[in-house]
């Protein structure tokens, strides 16, 4: 076994990480003045710029006879349209801050208002500083990085993130410089950005996205306008202007909607908006389509089992976010009652797949697009609207009140995940096995995929996809290559996305878990197709995986790899990838290809959480040896995606340590037996000898003297005992 050189060196500087401070909450907020600008530009973005007709535009939607109204409708009628405009403006600072916002006001993330008063964007590991205090709202830095255009950079600029750190900061010190740049940018953004298109404007380059338009009038933009609603800075014109903006957003999320989470975002943009301004004459109407449309989504996109249909956990949790906000902002405006009186009710399914799914860590396996998360913080609302769960308080005090669930090992069957546990204590092992559909979105080529964890620590890993850019390591992290799975002659799964046969399940899953209690099993099929030829007839080999676990920490794989139709006529090549968080891993056993993680984790980054020196262990055992050549790659590439190995995509990206096993081309079934030992930190290497049966099992001898006999029955079937 060699390691790979690193030659990934250009993709790793131009990903170079960039830590990220986490929220102060209450903390004293201390206003970095002397690192801010000390001369202040005087130009078209000093004093408001409404437009006649934008004001007009507001002035015309408001309902009249609103109670409050009543001098501003004089104005009004007087067709004094500059008085009606000031008089209406002095009436929303009157406001109350709705508790929601209230409450995100008192959470100040440091480093995001700092950058939003320095006009500095940062997306992933790419910052920018726009001069002038000018933010050119089109422009994009990640296309000077070649090979890695990310259109996330410019759509994400334009939410506006910093503008809800910025209010909460200007909420603890009231210094200008924060409302200044505030109505700057929003003016800024009104001038460049022009009207509303007359047509959806979701593709590249746009400021008009959808998801962009929902996130910025439900939470960004609103806890902005009520943060510096009292600031001498907030113009009154700036107040209008910011209705005028809500309108015509609010008016095009209305004609033009998307789908899945999309959709969810843009009508709590809706929701929140016209909530917070019952005066406009389209605002009760405007509610009924989004609460009917968040409604009748969610329940459809939430499967009966509580998983997102678009099988991660990321947009799952989004989703749960974007419900709770809508109910609370419509509480918070005294428009609760026009929800259903389930409204809130349909997410225990949501929170009860969480929990069904949460790994030792109270995180989530990295199904599809996804990210880190930290479910006991999550709980809170749970909790809260549903205090007869006891494993939902259990989940959210972090272990010390409620209780755990009964079950320990349990399967999805709509989502098509079965999950194998020791238990529900922190230390204990995990492993996540992929046996369904593609998702409705944000899908990954994984079919089969495993993820092993003990206690804190991914020990095999699936990544969750990392950034969206269009690079070589994106096509790679969404292929089957870039999992704990086989490749067929150098090729990748490939099924289709084209339908919803592959992203759906039309019944669930019967019998794919068997469970007593010491031993669980599960099966999974997957007869897709690997690549794609000339002819698109790619289904020449069928992959069976079968998973087996025995409590504590043996999990023991095997893979049969079965050629059908034409395949059957040729010799195929196969090898299996195994991806570890970790730069170095040793021989686990004398003469044997055995390999173990060493403690130290791949991450370089000191401020990360996960960048621990005392991680847990993984022991990657083949089986079966005969012919088989172990390898193992670190940042390895010859410049083409399907040549990655090593390589963890999800920010801050970094170099780990793929093992590949290797059969030579032959014909006919070709079976993989691996087995993955959990080992604590500073737990000795249970391994003393591992001894091949044939093609039909192994036996594995432990230094404490037990003996684990694995087993191959004439039809194919795993089974093991340990004594």
């Amino acid at each position: 076994m060699q390691k790979s050189k690193f030659v990934l060196a250009t993709l790793l500087c131009a990903a170079s990480i960039f830590a990220f401070a986490k929220p102060a909450g209450k903390a004293k907020f201390v206003s970095p003045r002397k690192i801010l600008w000390t001369t202040e530009v005087k130009d078209e973005f000093s004093q408001p710029l409404l437009k006649d007709e934008w004001r007009d535009e507001v002035l015309k939607s408001v309902n009249w006879d609103y109670p409050g109204l009543e001098n501003a409708k004089k104005l009004y009628l007087a067709n004094d349209k500059k008085g009606a405009a000031l008089a209406f403006a002095k009436y929303l600072r009157s406001r109350k801050i709705p508790s929601l916002f209230r409450e995100s006001l008192q959470r100040i993330d440091k480093k995001r208002a700092y950058e939003g008063v320095n006009y500095i964007w940062t997306y992933g590991a790419n910052s920018h500083q726009f001069p002038n205090q000018k933010i050119d709202w089109f422009y994009n830095k990640t296309k000077e990085i070649p090979g890695m255009t990310d259109f996330e950079w410019q759509w994400q600029l334009n939410r506006m993130r910093w503008f809800a750190a910025m209010a909460a900061a200007y909420q603890v010190d009231k210094d200008p410089r924060w409302a200044t740049a505030f109505v700057r940018q929003l003016r800024s953004w009104a001038a460049i950005c022009g009207p509303a298109p007359a047509k959806h404007a979701n593709g590249r380059d746009s400021i008009w996205r959808g998801i962009e338009q929902g996130l910025r009038l439900a939470n960004f933009w609103a806890p902005a306008f009520y943060g510096f609603l009292s600031a001498p800075e907030f113009k009154d014109e700036d107040i209008i202007l910011y209705c005028y903006l809500g309108l015509i957003q609010s008016r095009h999320l209305q004609k033009f909607t998307n789908t899945g989470n999309i959709y969810v975002m843009e009508m709590n943009g809706v929701l929140t908006f016209n909530s917070m301004f019952p005066e406009f004459k389209e605002s009760k109407a405007a509610r009924a389509l989004a609460i009917n449309g968040l409604y009748t989504n969610v329940n459809k996109m939430l499967l009966p089992d509580g998983f997102l249909n678009e099988l991660t956990n990321s947009y799952h949790g989004g989703v749960i976010g974007d419900m709770l906000h809508a109910f609370r902002i419509a509480n918070d405006c005294g428009v609760g009652d026009e929800l259903p009186k389930d409204f809130i009710a349909l997410l225990e399914r949501a929170y009860d797949a969480q929990v069904h799914m949460m790994t030792p860590a109270f995180d989530m396996p990295l199904t599809n697009d996804s990210r880190h998360t930290k479910l006991f913080e999550r709980f809170s609302a749970a909790v809260k609207y549903f205090p007869h769960r006891e494993d939902f308080k259990w989940v959210h005090s972090n272990r010390k009140a409620g209780k755990h669930p009964e079950y320990l090992s349990t399967v999805m069957p709509w989502a098509g995940f079965v999950i194998m546990r020791e238990s529900w204590d922190k230390e204990a092992s995990y492993l996540c096995f992929d046996v369904g559909p593609l998702g409705m979105r944000h899908q990954h080529q994984d079919k089969l995929n495993i993820a092993i964890w003990k206690g804190q620590d991914m020990l095999l890993y699936d990544d969750g996809g990392g950034s969206y850019a269009r690079s070589m390591v994106r096509k790679y992290t969404l292929s089957s290559l870039a999992h704990n799975l086989i490749s067929v002659d150098g090729k990748w799964q490939s099924t289709s996305t084209g339908g919803d046969k592959y992203r759906i399940l039309r019944e669930p899953l019967k019998n794919v878990l068997i469970s007593d209690g010491k031993t669980d099993y599960a099966k999974g099929i997957f007869d897709q197709g690997w690549g794609r030829d000339r002819n698109g007839n790619n289904k020449y080999v069928v992959q069976e995986r079968q998973v087996l676990y025995l409590r504590p920490n043996l999990f023991v794989v095997l893979d049969r790899m079965i050629p059908v139709r034409n395949g059957v006529k040729k010799p195929h090549l196969y090898q299996a990838r195994w991806h570890v968080d970790t730069l170095k891993v040793l021989p686990a056993l004398d003469g044997h290809p055995a390999l173990i993680t060493t403690p130290e984790s791949s991450i370089s980054n000191k401020d990360n959480e996960r960048a621990r020196k005392n991680r847990n262990r993984l022991i990657v055992a083949p089986l079966f040896t005969k012919d088989l050549k172990v390898e193992t790659v670190s940042g390895k590439s010859k410049g083409d995606w399907t040549t990655l190995g090593g390589v963890y995509a999800v920010h801050p990206f970094r170099v780990t340590t793929t093992i590949t096993h290797t059969f030579p081309k032959v014909k006919g079934e070709k079976r993989f037996l691996t087995l993955f030992v959990t080992l604590g930190n500073k737990e000795a290497n249970p391994l003393k000898s591992i001894v091949q049966k044939g093609n039909d099992g192994a036996v594995v001898e432990f230094t404490d003297g037990r003996k684990l006999n694995v087993s191959i029955d004439k039809k194919g079937k795993l089974s093991a005992t340990v004594k």
